[in-house]
């Protein structure tokens, strides 16, 4: 039966209305809407979660944006480019009147040290493999992971004059071997170890944004114990925050909101369709609803699709409820390390419990029941039916079949020794209805391998921050394609990727993805990366659960050029908002 949304909340949630409704003395943005966590970080190089790259978007501007909503690469902050007839060579040519916030020019050297921030291991980037396409860097980075570990080594002579050497070692190889050359303040040079064909695209990313170098620079300092350099984040505050894109940093209240305004240098600020963007943090959905249904925000670009509040808008029929299908998948990473965070022997380090784990899984009673959105069950880590050129091997994916999940758990003796798993639990991160979801899953596994799990609710950034040093046994995740290739999500699972949050190795894997980036025939290429995934399939370092689909709400007749799409490109600086329609 429809559940009537508006009317059971404002009865249910009437105290956060009244908050909400207190809020309106704060300054009207001209285009608002909420989420439901804090920032990471607004360090482009660093970035890995969709809400902090939205907000990059706005602030950095990389060389290339995508059209939409068309999807087609467009310049930004360089106005041309060409590409050599061996595809090995990018010049980009920098727009003149390009500046930054604080009214200097935008140099191409400013993309050759942001780029080298993200290849530093100092910086401990989530995508410094996106960059290992160019030439040299990959080198470079193993480089400079030596260099930090011998100098690590008990009995080096540690000071501040030895780490000033070995950094300067690094920057000369980094000039000497990296195939990113400024070759004036407005042209940049990128040479590739191979040709790329989604390169151009890459250079649209948040990894690619460049910093403005100076005003970084203020809160870098070397540490003599480690050799490695530190950044203080205050680089990133309003204030000391120097940025290209069409806003600027206005002001930023923890767990509260941010104000962008726009930035009075930005080249094209004519274009701009709004003047000031507000972004409001309300951890909880309904509270959400509450504040787009009293006119406190124009959009909410993701109501959680785990929480039965999307199911229930999507149920009405209403007009500015927008389903879109999106290129992600929803999963549950396994702990593959041999040994846990606190030194005892990891179960999950068998592929067996993780394949019984998996097929135990009841995905097409999750999405009917628990989220009610009727998602696409997921078998494959790449979502079917978002990458024309590639076909995903279902075939080789793990399904529902509880009675092999339980012969799978006797063959590995986990049958005998139930206390063997007592400790394992499932990490969630809290505020975004992923307890329900794990709350079924504990279910399932109880009821059909009778194996007992305990459910861990954390914070978001600690949530992060145990994933990053695997601290959990089983956590769920959630990824989304960056670019359009299968390598936006296979290369999650390389040995040492910054993603491979589950820890998983496996060299015949990472010798198939090299062999893919080697091969320049379009069609063996992925069928090498379809051969790539069947591997990973059919060791089940993750469980893929279902593929995402988004749930915006906004009133189309009052915002427009939203142009929301699976792959989560936006381009908010040419939204336009008139409330009085």
């Amino acid at each position: 039966m429809m559940r009537f949304v508006a009317i059971y909340l404002v009865a249910l949630f009437l105290p956060p209305l009244v908050l909400l409704l207190g809020a309106r003395q704060e300054r009207e943005a001209e285009f608002r809407f909420a989420v439901g966590a804090e920032l990471n970080t607004l360090d482009p190089q660093r970035m890995s979660w969709l809400h902090d790259i939205r907000i990059a978007e706005c602030i950095f501007e990389p060389l290339v944006r995508f059209r939409l909503p068309e999807m087609t690469v467009e310049a930004a902050a360089a106005r041309s480019w060409q590409v050599s007839d061996d595809g090995l060579t990018y010049t980009f040519e920098l727009r003149p009147e390009a500046r930054w916030s604080n009214g200097d020019p935008v140099r191409a050297s400013d993309f050759v040290y942001a780029w080298r921030r993200a290849l530093l291991p100092d910086l401990a980037a989530d995508y410094t493999q996106l960059l290992f396409n160019i030439r040299g860097a990959e080198v470079f980075f193993a480089f400079r992971a030596a260099q930090l570990k011998d100098y690590a080594r008990e009995g080096t002579q540690r000071s501040a004059e030895a780490a000033a050497r070995l950094w300067e070692q690094a920057a000369d190889a980094f000039d000497r071997d990296v195939g990113v050359r400024a070759t004036d303040e407005t042209t940049l040079t990128v040479t590739l170890e191979r040709p790329t064909p989604h390169f151009i695209e890459l250079c649209a990313f948040v990894t690619f944004m460049p910093v403005h170098a100076s005003s970084v620079e203020r809160f870098v300092d070397l540490n003599a114990e480690s050799g490695m350099l530190k950044i203080d984040s205050r680089w990133i505050k309003p204030g000391n925050l120097v940025s290209n894109g069409p806003y600027r940093l206005a002001s930023w209240r923890f767990k509260r909101d941010l104000l962008l305004l726009a930035c009075e240098h930005y080249w094209n600020r004519q274009a701009l369709g709004i003047g000031s963007i507000q972004q409001r943090v309300i951890e909880a959905p309904v509270t959400q609803w509450l504040a787009y249904q009293s006119g406190q925000v124009d959009w909410l670009p993701g109501v959680p699709t785990t929480k039965p509040l999307a199911a229930d808008l999507v149920e009405q029929g209403r007009p500015d409820v927008h389903v879109v299908p999106g290129a992600g998948t929803y999963f549950y990473n396994f702990n593959c390390r041999e040994r846990l965070a606190d030194g005892t022997a990891n179960p999950l380090a068998d592929r067996r419990l993780r394949l019984a784990l998996s097929m135990a899984i009841d995905r097409k009673t999750l999405v009917d029941r628990v989220t009610r959105l009727s998602q696409p069950v997921a078998r494959t880590f790449v979502p079917v039916g978002t990458l024309p050129a590639y076909d995903p091997p279902v075939e080789a994916g793990v399904g529902f079949d509880p009675i092999r999940a339980a012969a799978l758990l006797e063959e590995a003796r986990f049958t005998e020794g139930e206390h063997d798993l007592r400790g394992l639990s499932i990490m969630y991160n809290t505020g975004h209805g992923h307890e329900s979801i794990a709350q079924a899953i504990k279910s399932m596994w109880k009821k059909h391998l009778g194996i007992e799990v305990a459910l861990e609710g954390v914070e978001g950034r600690r949530f992060g921050e145990r994933l990053k040093s695997q601290d959990y046994t089983v956590a769920r995740a959630g990824w989304f394609g960056d670019y359009r290739d299968p390598t936006t999500f296979l290369d999650k699972f390389l040995t040492g990727n910054g993603n491979n949050d589950a820890a998983w190795s496996e060299p015949a894997f990472d010798k198939l993805m090299r062999q893919a980036a080697g091969q320049n025939d379009p069609r063996e290429r992925m069928n090498l990366l379809r051969r790539a995934e069947v591997l990973m399939l059919e060791a089940q370092p993750v469980a893929p659960l279902f593929q995402y689909v988004t749930v915006h709400v906004y009133d189309p007749g009052s915002v427009s050029r939203l142009h929301p799409n699976a792959w989560h490109m936006r381009r908010l600086e040419l939204v336009e908002v008139d409330r009085k329609k």
